[in-house]
């Protein structure tokens, strides 16, 4: 009898992706280019000496650089991933998804409906892993929960995913108005 949960790994698959693509997305990428174009600047002077007593300066200023800036910049490279910008962060974010769907409840005849819920397909079959939300009432998600479903399952929420990381993946989708 095997107990693979492939819904929920799946799941946990598409969550670490959403973290990853919204981690690029809000990182400072200014910064991060300004500790780049630093510590290149130090390690050319190293690369470049004109004297001893220079590579010793230079070895000894690239190394406390590092001590006051790698952790930083370190930091900053792995939020950024392999995007070089917000840009690219964006239009990963846009081209994740299978689908971006909405939907309106009840509403008279002759009324605009106003949509009210929106369901972003991450994968579908089995495994299937979405992202359920509800608009405010500028049409801008508000809240947004990530539920998978395997063959057999039922649809079953994942808390893995802090609802901030949800909510900044689901907002970088225009739904209207």
């Amino acid at each position: 009898m095997t107990t693979d949960n492939h819904g929920l790994d799946q799941a946990k698959a598409q969550a670490a992706s959403i973290i990853t693509l919204v981690g690029a997305l809000q990182c400072d990428y200014d910064r991060l280019q300004d500790l780049r174009d630093e510590r290149a600047d130090l390690a050319s002077a190293v690369e470049d000496p004109e004297s001893d007593d220079e590579t010793a300066e230079a070895i000894a200023a690239l190394t406390a650089w590092d001590d006051a800036n790698a952790e930083e910049l370190n930091t900053l490279e792995h939020e950024a991933g392999d995007c070089a910008d917000q840009d690219e962060a964006r239009e990963r974010i846009q081209e994740h998804p299978l689908s971006v769907e909405v939907r309106s409840g009840w509403s008279s005849l002759g009324d605009k409906p106003n949509m009210e819920e929106f369901r972003i397909v991450l994968c579908t079959g089995g495994p299937h892993v979405e992202i359920r939300g509800e608009f405010d009432f500028n049409c801008r998600p508000y809240r947004a929960w990530l539920q998978y479903q395997d063959w057999g399952t039922p649809i079953t929420q994942l808390f893995e995913v802090k609802q901030s990381t949800l909510l900044a993946y689901c907002q970088e989708f225009y739904f209207g108005e």
